[in-house]
């Protein structure tokens, strides 16, 4: 027997959400965000980087979508197909509180967070720990950069051989010819420094409200109180995610990335 699953409404994308839920003012979206007298209320897309308090640069926020008080009026809309952006001739200024949603949870590839050492250390207290996921671990050839990862990790092969408890690593120079013993002992700090990351993550709610939320990050609404998950929204923070190193321009710019467990 033929059934549909009418919970599933396949937003593929923030522009496909804005759409619909502005074209839909019956969809149950509205009544979860208790805003079912929604006539004057629209979903607009954010754009841009915005800045992140913490850490004082601009970054991509939390939020993908909000919900602002627009005077529109229907033929308008159409003519724009249901879909606004910050970037609109309407004002955009008067949004609902506690209204940014994150929609990005749908592709299990995307980026939770992108963190540089600042924001990392804001989070987690250690440059060493953050150098320590960051490092080249795989290719011997590469493990020249390691001298830039830590350079931009603002910390030095002391500090990096102190904290993770290998004195052979305080030798290493400009000279310094890797080898196979280096990529054991990288590919040794590497995954404990995951594994350290996500445990202190995992036992910490103000680090899982920055990966995911970023209340203390961002003014509202680029603060995401709301989460889309499977096509549902919710508040209720994830914590299957694993830790990665990210691209990193050849060890100048490094970044520990938090991605979605499949």
């Amino acid at each position: 027997m033929k059934t549909q699953n009418r919970a599933k409404d396949g937003f593929s994308n923030e522009r496909d959400f804005v759409k619909k839920l502005n074209s839909n003012k019956k969809h149950r979206f509205w009544k979860i965000l208790n805003l079912t007298q929604s006539k004057d209320l629209f979903f607009v897309k954010v754009e841009g980087r915005k800045l992140c308090k913490t850490t004082n640069e601009k970054i991509l926020p939390k939020s993908d979508v909000y919900i602002a008080k627009i005077n529109i009026d229907e033929k308008e809309l159409k003519k724009k197909k249901f879909y606004i952006d910050e970037n609109s001739d309407l004002d955009v200024s008067k949004f609902a509180k506690n209204s940014g949603i994150s929609v990005k949870m749908r592709n299990t590839n995307y980026q939770i967070d992108k963190s540089s050492v600042d924001k990392f250390v804001t989070r987690f207290g250690s440059k060493e720990l953050f150098a320590g996921a960051t490092i080249y671990s795989q290719n011997v050839d590469d493990f020249r950069k390691n001298h830039k990862v830590l350079k931009a990790s603002k910390i030095n092969w002391k500090d990096f051989s102190n904290y993770f408890g290998h004195s052979f690593l305080g030798e290493i120079n400009e000279s310094t010819n890797f080898n196979d013993t280096h990529k054991k002992i990288f590919k040794e700090i590497q995954k404990k420094s995951y594994q350290e990351i996500t445990s202190q993550a995992l036992k910490n709610e103000k680090i899982l409200n920055s990966l995911f939320k970023g209340d203390d990050e961002f003014d509202d609404p680029h603060c995401a109180t709301w989460l889309l998950i499977n096509d549902e929204l919710t508040q209720k923070i994830p914590i299957n995610f694993y830790v990665t190193k990210g691209s990193s321009g050849g060890g100048n710019h490094p970044t520990v990335v938090f991605k979605p467990s499949r």
